[in-house]
């Protein structure tokens, strides 16, 4: 008997990105490509009916959106609309002799990234030489008025969007336009309407809108179909030329299946009953639903954008102590795919539509974007809320979010955590047997983290400790000891928190010690843990850091003291002792000090000589340079090529990988919170998995250095963790290690 398909049922709520093509529009386009496939410039019968296909679907164009004697021009989507708009108005300006820094092009600073990229790439090819310039926003994301005001005499083009994509703000065009009409009649208008049809009403006949750009697949179409507004007179010169279709607007054998998927959409739109579209009252509810689901999930939800200033199909929040990433990885666990509606910069993950807005940082760097499509059902939002219902109970067990919920069952917590923020590392050393806990080089960004996960599972806590006064960022040791007092024993401590008067600090089966280690910075310590007698980990602060020796860039650094201090470690380390970072430039996770003398030949050489030769000096700075320059190339876990991979597989070879081991071992490297919400198990069903967390790798390596490691194939959401994963153990001694290609996102 087959079994049954238990994997998670997929919610998509990432509509504004692209959405699922409806099936009265992939029938559309499958009749156009199999019965009428003719070519609209042929003048056969096969190539006129096609020819009246492509007319019939303009004219629908034309009174959905209220074009009037406009032009519609259908284009291969959104990008090419906006290209052709910015390169026709901008070749007008240059042709009227309109050139130079003194006159402007102005874009709405939320604008999508196409619009200025287009308006900088145009300038430069055009030699237009034009000050391009960004509108301030407001609070709420709208334009201001004021700035636009006293730009307008002076400006060629002003870009602005009807919404947008990831707040789904919607602008005021009428007041724009009273506005820029009133202070500047003859500057061309283009507005940006991808995510307003079906969304918002349209009547550009009525407006003075030079260019509209429009995006099929933001609306049930298939991709690389769009069309463009051109508003009767407005300039326009072709972006592409040699055929003469579209009335010469745009040469290229028209896109037919596309342009008949749209006519099949926009057939829909002009229903008045028993449409796939619902009206906007039924998308408020829709939104007021999901919203609902969400808070009950994360009660501390902040809405980035609110009525009365949004379209109803955006639902765009951050939850404090959340970075996006964390709430993309849950919810795609449980098969709801949302977005963080950001590009990643070569560092820090954050929304520049948010920072135009002004709001905090967090709420830039945590922001989510849900979104649906206005034919969504009423069954749709159900079930979309009930699966983010789900994660109550997953987001409670994993302390994710506090609850008084009693009954929930904690994912239990035990051995050594390692944190990240980017390139700071945090640590927990959890003492499962007497429910104990001593948290180490603690950093704002996962204070709230540390917190809840602390204050949910009710540790105790033995002590808050830093290697070194971070001179780079603040401590979180004063915040923590705060928000975690209930669970303190008060004690006095000296400045990294270590209690006075105590050499030792034991902790269930963990003993701690300090090694006092400057040279980086002079009041710098090193925490050696021993566990059940046994010298596991060194917390060695920028002492050392993985891929380098330490940084004496800052201030307090000192190459002599840096030496001596190099020396009495090398003296007190086991062999096997995992040296442990408050930096990792270069996600290398841990290194050991066997590993340090190989990457490192001129470490012998200081070790055995009384004073520090040139060669390390010289090689000391080196490192500190590379470390500089790697602090901004990384954004949160690495992004790392397959070609760099030796031993990836893909989910059709995982059969005979055992067959050729029978002992592999299969570890899910995701979150506990992503296996909580989607078991691997439910997508590898036959195989036994065990749950060793990117967070928990540190340990996890401890614990098998005095095995032979066997054959493992590791496994995250997309493959990129599981092969940082494979790098890190390669690095440590395992010899096989596997990385499934695409992760569970391959397998769902």
């Amino acid at each position: 008997m087959q079994k049954p398909d238990i994997r998670p049922q997929e919610i998509y709520l990432d509509n504004n990105a692209t959405t699922a093509v409806l099936s009265c529009a992939a029938e559309a386009v499958q009749h156009t490509m199999q019965q009428c496939f003719g070519n609209p410039s042929s003048s056969h019968s096969t190539g006129i009916k096609a020819k009246v296909e492509l007319e019939n679907t303009r004219q629908l164009a034309r009174q959905l959106i209220g074009a009037g004697s406009g032009d519609i021009v259908f284009t291969s989507g959104a990008t090419e609309g906006i290209q052709s708009s910015i390169f026709s108005a901008l070749l007008h300006a240059r042709l009227s002799g309109k050139t130079g820094p003194a006159f402007s092009l102005l874009y709405g600073a939320t604008e999508h990234k196409a619009v200025p990229q287009s308006l900088e790439h145009w300038n430069h090819v055009l030699q237009l030489g034009a000050t391009i310039k960004a509108i301030p926003v407001d609070q709420h994301g709208l334009l201001d008025f004021e700035f636009i005001r006293a730009e307008l005499p002076t400006s060629l083009l002003i870009c602005t969007m009807a919404a947008n994509n990831e707040t789904g703000v919607k602008q005021d065009l009428t007041a724009l336009q009273q506005l820029i009409r009133a202070v500047s009649p003859q500057v061309l208008w283009m507005v940006d309407c991808v995510q307003a049809l079906g969304k918002m009403p349209l009547q550009l006949e009525q407006m003075t809108i030079d260019y509209a750009p429009f995006s099929g697949h933001k609306l049930y179409a298939p991709k690389g179909i769009g069309f463009l507004y051109v508003r009767k007179g407005s300039p326009y010169q072709p972006l592409l030329a040699g055929g003469g279709q579209e009335s010469g607007l745009r040469s290229g054998t028209e896109n037919l299946p596309g342009i008949a998927a749209l006519q099949a959409i926009f057939q829909q739109l002009k229903l008045k009953e028993g449409s796939v579209f619902q009206s906007e009252q039924q998308l408020w509810t829709y939104r007021d639903q999901l919203l609902s689901a969400l808070r009950q999930v994360f009660p501390d939800l902040v809405l980035n954008s609110d009525k009365p200033y949004i379209v109803p199909t955006t639902i765009n929040f951050s939850v404090p102590g959340f970075a996006s990433k964390d709430i993309m990885d849950l919810f795609d666990a449980a098969g709801i795919r949302v977005s963080s509606g950001s590009a990643c910069s070569s560092k820090i993950p954050t929304s520049f539509v948010l920072n135009a807005m002004g709001l905090p940082l967090w709420r830039s760097q945590g922001a989510i974007r849900l979104s649906f499509g206005p034919a969504m059902t009423v069954d749709e939002c159900q079930r979309a809320c009930q699966a983010i219902l789900a994660l109550k109970t997953v987001v409670n067990s994993c302390c994710l979010v506090l609850s008084d919920a009693s009954s929930t069952e904690l994912q239990p917590v035990t051995g050594l955590v390692q944190l990240k923020q980017e390139d700071l590392c945090s640590y927990l050393l959890v003492s499962a047997d007497t429910s104990e806990v001593i948290i180490i080089d603690a950093v704002l960004p996962l204070a709230s983290r540390i917190a809840q996960l602390v204050q949910g599972h009710q540790f105790k806590v033995r002590a808050i400790l830093d290697t070194h006064l971070h001179k780079d960022h603040p401590s979180a040791r004063p915040e923590l000891v705060t928000l975690l007092a209930d669970l303190m024993v008060p004690v006095h401590t000296n400045v990294l928190g270590w209690p006075l008067n105590e050499t030792r600090l034991p902790m269930g089966a963990y003993q701690l010690e300090t090694l006092a280690t400057p040279g980086h910075s002079p009041e710098a310590v090193t925490i050696l843990v021993k566990q059940q007698q046994q010298q596991k980990f060194a917390f060695v602060g920028d002492f050392i850091l993985p891929g380098g020796t330490g940084r004496l860039d800052l201030a307090g650094g000192d190459s002599q003291e840096f030496r001596r201090s190099l020396r009495t470690l090398s003296q007190q380390l086991a062999p096997q002792t995992l040296l442990l970072s408050s930096h990792d430039y270069a996600q290398r996770f841990f290194t050991r000090w066997d590993l340090m003398l190989q990457e490192q030949p001129a470490l012998q050489q200081v070790l055995h000589t009384e004073d520090t030769p040139e060669l390390w000096l010289s090689e000391l700075q080196r490192q500190t340079d590379w470390l500089q320059q790697q602090s901004g190339h990384f954004c949160g876990v690495v992004e790392v090529c397959a070609s760099d991979a030796t031993a990836v597989i893909d989910k059709h070879q995982i059969a005979a990988l055992i067959q050729q081991h029978p002992h592999l071992q299969i570890w899910d490297v995701r979150e506990p919170h992503e296996q909580a919400a989607g078991a691997l198990s439910v997508y590898l069903p036959d195989l036994v998995c065990k749950e060793v967390p990117l967070s928990a790798l540190v340990q996890q390596v401890a614990d098998q250095q005095t095995a032979t490691p066997q054959p493992l194939l590791l496994v995250c959401r997309s493959g990129n963790r599981s092969l940082l994963a494979a790098k890190v153990l390669n690095r440590a001694g395992f010899e096989l290690v596997f990385n499934l290609k695409g992760g569970v996102a391959l397998l769902a």
